[in-house]
Protein backbone atom coordinates (compact mmCIF):
# COMPACT_ATOMS: atom_id res chain seq x y z
CA UNK A 1 0.00 0.00 0.00
CA UNK A 2 2.73 2.42 1.29
CA UNK A 3 4.36 1.62 -2.39
CA UNK A 4 1.25 2.29 -4.04
CA UNK A 5 0.73 5.68 -2.74
CA UNK A 6 4.46 6.76 -3.23
CA UNK A 7 3.32 6.34 -6.92
CA UNK A 8 0.65 8.69 -6.47
CA UNK A 9 2.35 11.05 -4.62
CA UNK A 10 3.84 12.96 -7.59
CA UNK A 11 0.89 15.66 -7.73
CA UNK A 12 3.31 18.65 -8.25
CA UNK A 13 6.76 18.71 -8.18
CA UNK A 14 8.00 21.97 -9.54
CA UNK A 15 4.86 22.92 -11.02
CA UNK A 16 4.35 26.74 -11.21
CA UNK A 17 8.46 26.88 -11.63
CA UNK A 18 8.69 27.71 -14.62
CA UNK A 19 9.02 31.46 -15.46
CA UNK A 20 8.09 33.02 -18.83
CA UNK A 21 11.40 33.10 -21.50
CA UNK A 22 12.67 36.59 -21.54
CA UNK A 23 10.43 37.78 -18.43
CA UNK A 24 13.09 39.48 -16.08
CA UNK A 25 12.90 38.69 -12.52
CA UNK A 26 13.96 40.13 -9.17
CA UNK A 27 17.10 38.35 -7.98
CA UNK A 28 15.05 36.37 -4.48
CA UNK A 29 12.83 34.90 -7.36
CA UNK A 30 15.38 33.91 -9.77
CA UNK A 31 17.00 32.03 -7.01
CA UNK A 32 13.67 30.64 -6.18
CA UNK A 33 13.13 29.58 -9.49
CA UNK A 34 16.85 28.30 -9.84
CA UNK A 35 16.32 26.07 -6.55
CA UNK A 36 13.53 24.67 -8.04
CA UNK A 37 14.77 23.28 -11.19
CA UNK A 38 17.74 22.14 -9.92
CA UNK A 39 15.56 20.07 -7.50
CA UNK A 40 13.43 18.83 -10.37
CA UNK A 41 16.02 17.63 -12.11
CA UNK A 42 17.73 15.35 -9.08
CA UNK A 43 14.25 14.28 -8.56
CA UNK A 44 14.49 12.72 -11.88
CA UNK A 45 18.18 11.53 -11.56
CA UNK A 46 16.54 9.74 -8.32
CA UNK A 47 18.47 11.78 -5.73
CA UNK A 48 15.46 12.59 -3.45
CA UNK A 49 17.78 13.79 -1.03
CA UNK A 50 19.46 16.51 -2.80
CA UNK A 51 16.26 17.52 -4.05
CA UNK A 52 14.66 17.89 -0.54
CA UNK A 53 18.17 20.31 0.04
CA UNK A 54 17.46 22.10 -2.86
CA UNK A 55 13.28 22.39 -2.36
CA UNK A 56 14.20 23.74 1.09
CA UNK A 57 15.86 25.98 -0.14
CA UNK A 58 13.30 27.17 -2.37
CA UNK A 59 10.74 27.45 0.20
CA UNK A 60 13.43 29.27 2.67
CA UNK A 61 13.26 31.85 -0.54
CA UNK A 62 9.82 31.82 -1.19
CA UNK A 63 8.97 32.53 2.77
CA UNK A 64 11.64 35.15 2.87
CA UNK A 65 9.82 37.50 0.15
CA UNK A 66 6.44 35.86 1.44
CA UNK A 67 5.29 34.86 -2.41
CA UNK A 68 2.61 32.77 -1.11
CA UNK A 69 2.21 30.42 -4.78
CA UNK A 70 5.84 29.34 -4.21
CA UNK A 71 5.53 28.86 -0.59
CA UNK A 72 2.74 26.63 -1.15
CA UNK A 73 4.39 25.00 -4.26
CA UNK A 74 7.51 23.99 -2.31
CA UNK A 75 5.99 22.85 0.56
CA UNK A 76 3.93 20.08 -1.52
CA UNK A 77 7.00 19.15 -3.43
CA UNK A 78 9.40 19.13 -0.01
CA UNK A 79 6.37 16.68 1.30
CA UNK A 80 6.52 14.97 -1.48
CA UNK A 81 10.44 14.13 -1.50
CA UNK A 82 10.00 13.41 2.65
CA UNK A 83 7.31 10.37 1.84
CA UNK A 84 10.00 9.20 -0.30
CA UNK A 85 12.84 9.23 1.92
CA UNK A 86 10.54 7.30 4.35
CA UNK A 87 10.45 10.75 6.44
CA UNK A 88 6.23 10.59 6.60
CA UNK A 89 6.23 13.21 9.81
CA UNK A 90 8.37 15.53 7.79
CA UNK A 91 6.49 15.27 5.22
CA UNK A 92 3.31 16.11 7.21
CA UNK A 93 4.99 18.87 9.00
CA UNK A 94 6.27 20.75 6.20
CA UNK A 95 2.01 20.47 4.81
CA UNK A 96 1.22 22.66 7.69
CA UNK A 97 2.86 25.68 6.27
CA UNK A 98 0.04 25.89 3.70
CA UNK A 99 -3.16 24.05 5.39
CA UNK A 100 -2.40 25.61 8.96
CA UNK A 101 -1.66 29.29 7.84
CA UNK A 102 -3.14 32.08 8.99
CA UNK A 103 -2.13 35.04 7.76
CA UNK A 104 -0.92 34.23 3.79
CA UNK A 105 -3.37 33.73 1.19
CA UNK A 106 -3.22 30.75 -0.64
CA UNK A 107 -5.04 29.75 -4.24
CA UNK A 108 -7.93 27.34 -3.97
CA UNK A 109 -5.87 25.57 -6.42
CA UNK A 110 -3.07 25.02 -3.90
CA UNK A 111 -4.99 24.28 -1.09
CA UNK A 112 -6.61 21.67 -2.94
CA UNK A 113 -3.60 20.09 -3.50
CA UNK A 114 -2.18 19.99 -0.31
CA UNK A 115 -5.18 18.50 1.26
CA UNK A 116 -4.55 15.78 -0.88
CA UNK A 117 -1.24 15.42 -0.20
CA UNK A 118 -2.21 14.74 3.53
CA UNK A 119 -4.72 12.34 2.63
CA UNK A 120 -1.75 10.14 0.83
CA UNK A 121 0.35 10.77 3.92
CA UNK A 122 -2.46 9.71 6.78
CA UNK A 123 -2.96 6.78 4.43
CA UNK A 124 0.04 5.88 4.31
CA UNK A 125 0.32 5.82 8.38
CA UNK A 126 -2.83 3.69 8.38
CA UNK A 127 -4.86 6.38 9.65
CA UNK A 128 -8.29 5.86 7.10
CA UNK A 129 -10.70 8.31 9.07
CA UNK A 130 -8.01 11.10 8.72
CA UNK A 131 -7.41 10.21 5.09
CA UNK A 132 -10.94 10.50 4.20
CA UNK A 133 -11.88 13.51 5.41
CA UNK A 134 -8.72 15.28 3.76
CA UNK A 135 -9.99 13.50 0.72
CA UNK A 136 -13.44 14.62 1.09
CA UNK A 137 -12.25 18.24 1.40
CA UNK A 138 -10.07 18.36 -1.57
CA UNK A 139 -12.76 16.64 -3.97
CA UNK A 140 -15.50 19.36 -2.43
CA UNK A 141 -12.68 22.58 -2.72
CA UNK A 142 -12.17 21.02 -6.45
CA UNK A 143 -16.00 20.57 -7.59
CA UNK A 144 -16.03 24.24 -6.28
CA UNK A 145 -13.13 24.79 -8.78
CA UNK A 146 -13.85 22.26 -11.28
CA UNK A 147 -9.96 21.35 -10.94
CA UNK A 148 -7.65 19.88 -12.73
CA UNK A 149 -7.17 16.93 -9.58
CA UNK A 150 -10.34 15.31 -9.81
CA UNK A 151 -8.78 12.21 -11.13
CA UNK A 152 -6.07 12.04 -8.50
CA UNK A 153 -8.94 12.44 -5.71
CA UNK A 154 -10.41 9.75 -7.44
CA UNK A 155 -7.71 7.81 -7.05
CA UNK A 156 -6.86 8.48 -3.72
CA UNK A 157 -10.77 7.64 -2.59
CA UNK A 158 -10.02 4.26 -4.02
CA UNK A 159 -6.84 3.69 -2.23
CA UNK A 160 -9.10 4.47 1.29
CA UNK A 161 -11.74 2.05 0.03
CA UNK A 162 -9.57 -0.91 -0.54
CA UNK A 163 -7.61 -0.13 2.63
CA UNK A 164 -11.08 -0.16 4.30
CA UNK A 165 -12.27 -3.49 3.03
CA UNK A 166 -14.31 -1.83 0.56
CA UNK A 167 -13.22 -3.60 -3.07
CA UNK A 168 -16.51 -3.19 -4.84
CA UNK A 169 -16.09 0.92 -3.83
CA UNK A 170 -12.77 1.04 -4.66
CA UNK A 171 -13.07 -0.88 -8.15
CA UNK A 172 -16.03 1.78 -8.25
CA UNK A 173 -13.62 4.47 -7.88
CA UNK A 174 -10.80 3.54 -10.04
CA UNK A 175 -13.54 2.97 -13.18
CA UNK A 176 -14.27 7.00 -12.22
CA UNK A 177 -10.78 8.03 -12.17
CA UNK A 178 -9.89 6.43 -15.24
CA UNK A 179 -12.85 7.76 -17.12
CA UNK A 180 -11.80 11.36 -15.45
CA UNK A 181 -8.44 10.69 -16.32
CA UNK A 182 -8.95 9.74 -19.92
CA UNK A 183 -11.25 12.55 -20.52
CA UNK A 184 -8.10 15.20 -19.97
CA UNK A 185 -5.68 13.22 -21.71
CA UNK A 186 -3.78 12.27 -18.37
CA UNK A 187 -2.06 9.33 -18.83
CA UNK A 188 0.02 9.23 -15.46
CA UNK A 189 -3.45 9.35 -13.37
CA UNK A 190 -4.69 6.88 -15.83
CA UNK A 191 -1.95 4.81 -15.39
CA UNK A 192 -2.87 5.10 -11.44
CA UNK A 193 -6.60 4.22 -11.97
CA UNK A 194 -5.74 1.50 -13.90
CA UNK A 195 -2.87 0.22 -11.11
CA UNK A 196 -5.70 0.75 -8.08
CA UNK A 197 -8.23 -0.91 -10.41
CA UNK A 198 -5.82 -4.71 -10.78
CA UNK A 199 -5.20 -3.87 -7.28
CA UNK A 200 -9.46 -4.05 -6.72
CA UNK A 201 -9.83 -6.99 -8.53
CA UNK A 202 -7.22 -9.36 -6.52
CA UNK A 203 -9.25 -7.90 -3.49
CA UNK A 204 -12.02 -9.20 -5.12
CA UNK A 205 -10.50 -12.58 -5.33
CA UNK A 206 -10.32 -12.41 -9.22
CA UNK A 207 -6.29 -11.86 -9.19
CA UNK A 208 -6.53 -13.36 -13.37
CA UNK A 209 -8.52 -10.41 -13.95
CA UNK A 210 -6.35 -8.08 -12.44
CA UNK A 211 -3.05 -8.77 -14.56
CA UNK A 212 -5.03 -7.22 -17.92
CA UNK A 213 -5.57 -2.96 -16.10
CA UNK A 214 -1.91 -3.88 -14.62
CA UNK A 215 -0.15 -4.53 -17.96
CA UNK A 216 -2.19 -1.50 -19.35
CA UNK A 217 -0.43 0.48 -16.36
CA UNK A 218 2.93 -1.11 -16.93
CA UNK A 219 2.82 -0.12 -20.51
CA UNK A 220 1.32 3.89 -20.05
CA UNK A 221 4.22 4.04 -17.48
CA UNK A 222 6.86 2.69 -19.86
CA UNK A 223 5.58 5.12 -22.24
CA UNK A 224 6.29 8.03 -19.17
CA UNK A 225 9.24 6.71 -18.44
CA UNK A 226 8.69 6.92 -14.38
CA UNK A 227 10.73 4.18 -12.44
CA UNK A 228 9.12 4.40 -9.76
CA UNK A 229 5.75 3.30 -10.91
CA UNK A 230 7.30 1.07 -13.54
CA UNK A 231 8.74 -0.66 -10.22
CA UNK A 232 5.28 -0.55 -8.62
CA UNK A 233 3.10 -2.22 -11.31
CA UNK A 234 6.01 -5.22 -11.93
CA UNK A 235 5.43 -6.33 -7.84
CA UNK A 236 2.09 -5.35 -8.09
CA UNK A 237 1.63 -8.05 -11.16
CA UNK A 238 3.98 -10.35 -9.17
CA UNK A 239 1.24 -10.70 -6.32
CA UNK A 240 -1.73 -10.85 -8.95
CA UNK A 241 0.18 -14.04 -10.63
CA UNK A 242 0.85 -15.70 -7.21
CA UNK A 243 -2.37 -15.25 -6.46
CA UNK A 244 -3.70 -17.20 -9.28
CA UNK A 245 -1.27 -19.47 -8.30
CA UNK A 246 1.20 -18.84 -11.41
CA UNK A 247 4.61 -19.05 -9.68
CA UNK A 248 6.93 -18.34 -13.20
CA UNK A 249 5.06 -15.70 -13.92
CA UNK A 250 5.15 -14.38 -10.26
CA UNK A 251 8.97 -14.75 -10.73
CA UNK A 252 9.84 -13.25 -14.01
CA UNK A 253 7.84 -9.96 -12.75
CA UNK A 254 9.38 -9.96 -9.50
CA UNK A 255 13.12 -10.47 -11.10
CA UNK A 256 12.41 -7.61 -13.66
CA UNK A 257 10.43 -5.45 -10.80
CA UNK A 258 14.49 -6.20 -9.25
CA UNK A 259 16.24 -5.11 -11.70
CA UNK A 260 14.38 -1.97 -11.96
CA UNK A 261 15.14 -1.69 -7.91
CA UNK A 262 18.76 -2.04 -8.31
CA UNK A 263 19.43 -0.22 -11.41
CA UNK A 264 17.51 2.99 -8.87
CA UNK A 265 19.47 2.42 -6.11
CA UNK A 266 16.32 1.28 -3.64
CA UNK A 267 17.70 -0.55 -1.46
CA UNK A 268 14.39 -0.79 -0.07
CA UNK A 269 12.93 -2.08 -2.71
CA UNK A 270 15.73 -4.66 -3.24
CA UNK A 271 15.22 -6.17 0.54
CA UNK A 272 11.55 -6.26 -0.26
CA UNK A 273 11.25 -8.09 -3.59
CA UNK A 274 13.96 -10.08 -2.50
CA UNK A 275 12.16 -11.00 0.34
CA UNK A 276 8.84 -11.94 -2.44
CA UNK A 277 11.02 -14.04 -4.36
CA UNK A 278 12.29 -16.18 -1.15
CA UNK A 279 8.96 -16.50 0.15
CA UNK A 280 7.93 -17.64 -3.62
CA UNK A 281 10.51 -20.30 -3.36
CA UNK A 282 9.23 -21.62 0.01
CA UNK A 283 12.54 -20.27 1.11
Amino acid sequence: MVRALIALGALLLCAGCVTAPGVPQPAVQSRIADANARAAALVRAGDDAGAARYYEEALRLARSVEDADAIAAGAINLSIVHQRLGRDAAAREILAVVLDEKYLSFSEQRRTQAELRRAILDLASRDASGAAAWAQRAQERCERLACNLAAAILNVRALIALDAGRPEEGARLAQSAGDAARARGDRAEAANALRTAGRARVALGDPAGAIQPLEEALALDRELADPRKILVDLVELGQASAAKGDRDAARAYFERALTVARTARDTRSVEDIGARLRLLEGR
